[in-house]
């Protein structure tokens, strides 16, 4: 009788742990799932959102099938994404319904475009086929009257105090001039220590006194913003001579670039 019963307790004593290690593997499960699904649903533009580009706001009126992203900005300019199946945070640039050709400078239809969370950063950046950004539209709750008046407010302040830690836009890069490109491209290298190859990048440099040359280049690590605003700059210093608005046409500088 005695071991009946402690053949009883013994079983009743492992149906909890039992149930216990069911359960902890079962929400495991429900929380692997629920990350997945965040994860996706991060990186998937939604119906309201809103980007600005630095002078347009738009705004996602509709998303069809969860696969065509339909906007329009406060000036009535269309912009159509198409979800790329099994990439997450993956577009396509399409023809929208009234739009002929594409409404930004560079850019074509069929283009990659990448939904960019990365480091509180939320933006969509216009992708050239080597992978650098050339556009970008940063995803914001403000409106338009408000997002007016920063970008004014940025516009008056000069690239050293923003390049390493504020997301620029093209708007912003069309001020400058392409020598002012090249430094301030250069200068978020700079900023971490690189050590420039070329003798005019290194004496400007070597000028400024918070510049400490490194020992190793390699061991330069940038962040989202940064590595965007690289981008971004060199995509704005191929733009074809001419076709920027601070372009001096009597002027051409053939300096080498690093």
């Amino acid at each position: 009788m005695k071991k009946v019963i402690k053949k009883e307790q013994s079983h009743a004593a492992m149906t909890p742990t039992g149930g216990n290690s069911r359960c902890k593997r079962l929400l495991l499960l429900l929380f692997t799932l629920h990350a997945s699904l965040f994860t996706l649903c991060a990186q998937t533009i939604q119906k309201g959102d809103r980007f600005f580009d630095g002078e347009e706001l738009f705004i996602v009126q509709e998303v069809r099938m969860g696969e065509i992203v339909y906007m329009v900005s406060n000036y009535d300019n269309e912009l159509t994404l198409k979800k790329v199946k099994g990439k997450a945070g993956e577009y396509t640039f399409e023809p929208s319904r009234q739009a002929d050709e594409p409404p930004f400078r560079g850019t074509s239809f069929g283009q990659r475009v990448q939904y960019v969370r990365q480091d509180g950063m939320n933006f969509l950046a216009f992708r050239k086929k080597n992978g650098d950004a050339m556009y970008v539209m940063l995803l914001t709750p403000d409106n338009f009257t408000h997002l007016e008046q920063m970008q004014s407010e940025l516009d008056f302040r000069v690239p050293s105090d923003v390049i390493n830690n504020t997301l620029l836009n093209v708007h912003y890069l069309d001020r400058m001039d392409r020598y002012a490109l090249k430094i301030a491209r250069n200068e978020i290298l700079a900023r971490h220590g690189y050590r420039f190859k070329s003798e005019d990048l290194m004496h400007y440099f070597c000028q400024q006194p918070w510049y400490r040359p490194g020992n190793n280049n390699a061991d330069i690590r940038l962040n989202i913003i940064e590595q965007t605003n690289v981008e971004l700059i060199k995509s704005q210093e191929a733009v074809p001579f001419g076709q920027l608005p601070c372009d001096n046409l009597d002027d051409v500088d053939q300096s080498d670039v690093e």
